[in-house]
């Protein structure tokens, strides 16, 4: 009866490992203001990146761009609706090697709404080579959570 309990509570701890050998999200990001991206988003990222490595704990990352965010992903400014926008470049000097970093260290996806793109007229060659857009946002994250994304809003 000792090899029984000792081989179910083996069995079940292996299970429980399995599961929480991979902790996934995605973030909603409609947010223009750059404190909350830096914060809410990138540190939040990379903190959550620093946790589950020290635990042994596989974390991947995906971003839905959408609202007020867009501007943020735009690689070639000069060919954007956003060219005359300080602002947008001033803080595209200090967002665009963090999110870069995202991508590049963490493997971070990033996923820009596709009807809202468009309806900016922001073509996909000016932005970062790393955003797709070849779908809506809704169905980007209908897609993520199905696939056991946990859903994270930065509003």
């Amino acid at each position: 009866m000792r090899s029984i309990k000792r081989i179910v509570a083996g069995l079940l701890f292996s299970f429980t490992a399995l599961f929480a050998a991979e902790q996934k999200a995605v973030f909603d990001l409609t947010t223009g203001d750059v404190p909350t991206i830096e914060k809410h988003l990138i540190k939040n990222i990379e903190g959550l990146a620093r946790y589950y490595k020290a635990n042994d704990i596989t974390f991947k990352a995906v971003v839905v761009i959408s609202g007020n965010a867009y501007k943020y992903f735009v690689r070639d400014l000069e060919n954007s609706p956003f060219k005359d926008e300080n602002d947008v470049v001033r803080a595209q000097k200090k967002l665009a090697p963090l999110l870069a970093k995202l991508h590049r260290e963490y493997q971070v996806e990033f996923d820009m709404c596709q009807a809202g793109r468009r309806a900016r007229n922001i073509d996909m060659k000016v932005l970062y080579d790393y955003v797709q857009s070849d779908k809506n946002k809704s169905v980007y994250l209908i897609m993520w959570q199905n696939r056991g994304y946990a859903y994270l809003p930065v509003h």
